[in-house]
């Protein structure tokens, strides 16, 4: 197995639209040498960690169910981009970032590489998946710690991911005290 695709679910006001959109845009795939791993378990973070700690391909490629792939060869140039054997970890273009890029203070929530759904990795990169006392900033954490341990990663901006913009993202539902916890968290752990 090449690709594990690995989707958090989580119940959310219109579920089944998002659900479906999603594993449309994963059937339409060109590249087939996949498996979808989809779990349903507690908290988005922990969720998200068991879903990515039970993926069994080379390749890791995080898609949260309200996102989808925007291109019929999504996973093939994914694919291809890790036949080189430098390439660790990967960053795509999102339709709200057509133009990622890393930045130093990504730790304190200055995410300019974007959604968890435009992340892929070699399977073996994360031992620490992410930080479950996190929901707001969880990635941009656990880009850090890939930057820490393998450089910067390696910026797509030929395909892209959707990302589904709706009320019940964490950016929406987090009070602005909630948000500043995470980044004074982040900040002790970086600072």
């Amino acid at each position: 197995m090449k690709i594990s695709i690995c989707i958090p679910f989580h119940w959310m006001k219109n579920w089944q639209f998002f659900m479906m959109r999603c594993l449309e845009s994963i059937e339409k795939q060109t590249f087939k040498d996949y498996e979808v791993v989809l779990i349903k378990h507690s908290t988005m973070p922990v969720t998200s960690n068991r879903v990515m700690e039970s993926a069994k391909g080379e390749i890791v490629k995080v898609l949260y169910m309200d996102d989808w792939l925007d291109s019929e060869d999504y996973l093939e140039k994914i694919y291809e981009t890790f036949l080189d054997d430098e390439v660790e970890w990967v960053i795509t273009s999102a339709s709200t970032n057509k133009n990622p890029q890393w930045t130093d203070d990504i730790y304190i929530g200055n995410n300019k590489l974007g959604s968890p759904s435009a992340l892929a990795y070699r399977n073996y990169a994360i031992e620490e998946r992410f930080d479950e006392k996190l929901s707001w900033l969880l990635d941009c954490d656990l880009y850090k710690r890939l930057e820490k341990e393998y450089g910067k990663p390696k910026i797509l901006t030929n395909i892209i991911v959707g990302v589904g913009i709706h009320p019940a993202q964490m950016t929406n539902i987090l009070t602005k005290e909630e948000k500043q916890e995470e980044i004074n968290y982040l900040k002790a752990k970086y600072g």
